[in-house]
């Protein structure tokens, strides 16, 4: 019987009703805890102690409702495919044996896109968590950013903008991941060196300050280094026209990346960053309307 497709389909695929001839591979069945293994692409890297304590109560009083999901490896060995919090708060909870979807997949690729696009499909990884799982199916599974934005459901450019947060320095990504710093405020520090990332943040956490606000101090950081750069630069300054600088904010907002808009006289120039190739290729797809 040909292997019924899954990826891409999250959880619901793996759990969804099967014909007659599939069912026994399907069932749910209670494994021993201490025979499942922890999921090496778990996208998630931090989990909330207390948010675990609450859970394995629950899981105490009424026990567990939703299966987690397996790999079946060896006879009486599995790997967890998806449902790490649960399996983490059924331990907590005391439980010798949970309940669990088991399948046998055997290509380590296969099981490895699976898992990264199953978390993915949750709501409560972090913006770097995310960022990374996109990465790992990148580099690992041989995705393109298309493939990944199909298999998850998200647009290209979610992709595209979740994978540029890896190029800030890693204070910053320490930041985003603990939640202090929100994404807005941190893409807007992409390109900068640590030490000036980590001041603006620390002043933009400190005073509340709202994107816009990061960003005016982003682009004064950028006009004072070009000035202590060179005192022949005659590169136009950013503008102070209230109108270009609104055209400005809604460049920003279309292409999703920095814009600076200069004017010299009656001439000028509006610049576009992009921070690699699939970057650039988003920003002329969008250019040309492709």
């Amino acid at each position: 019987m040909a292997r019924r497709q899954v990826l891409g389909k999250g959880i619901h695929a793996l759990i969804a009703e099967h014909p007659q001839g599939e069912a026994a591979s399907q069932q749910v069945i209670d494994l021993i805890v201490d025979d499942i293994a922890p999921n090496p692409h778990q996208p998630r890297t931090e989990f909330d102690e207390d948010r675990l304590q609450e859970l394995a109560g629950s899981i105490r009083e009424k026990g567990l409702l939703q299966p987690i999901v397996v790999n079946r490896t060896a006879p009486d060995s599995y790997h967890l495919i998806a449902g790490e919090r649960r399996l983490r708060a059924s331990r907590l909870a005391g439980l010798e044996s949970i309940p669990a979807i088991v399948h046998e997949i055997e290509s380590a690729q296969e099981l490895t896109e699976l898992a990264l696009v199953e978390n993915l499909q949750r709501e409560d990884l972090s913006p770097i968590e995310e960022a990374e799982a996109y990465r790992s199916l990148m580099s690992t599974c041989m995705l393109s950013q298309d493939d990944i934005a199909a298999r998850v459901g998200k647009d290209r450019s979610t992709v595209a903008n979740s994978l540029r947060l890896l190029k800030l320095p890693v204070s910053i990504r320490q930041l985003l991941r603990d939640g202090a710093l929100q994404m807005g405020h941190a893409r807007t520090l992409i390109g900068l060196d640590e030490g000036a990332a980590l001041d603006l943040a620390t002043q933009a956490m400190k005073d509340s300050w709202t994107v816009r606000q990061l960003e005016k101090s982003v682009r004064a950081h950028g006009k004072g280094r070009r000035r202590k750069s060179t005192s022949k630069d005659k590169t136009p300054a950013a503008t102070t026209d209230p109108v270009l600088q609104s055209y400005e904010e809604k460049l920003r907002h279309r292409f999703a990346t920095a814009v600076g808009i200069h004017r010299g006289g009656k001439k000028g120039r509006i610049e576009l960053e992009f921070y690699d190739d699939d970057d650039l290729g988003r920003i002329l797809e969008i250019l040309l309307d492709e």
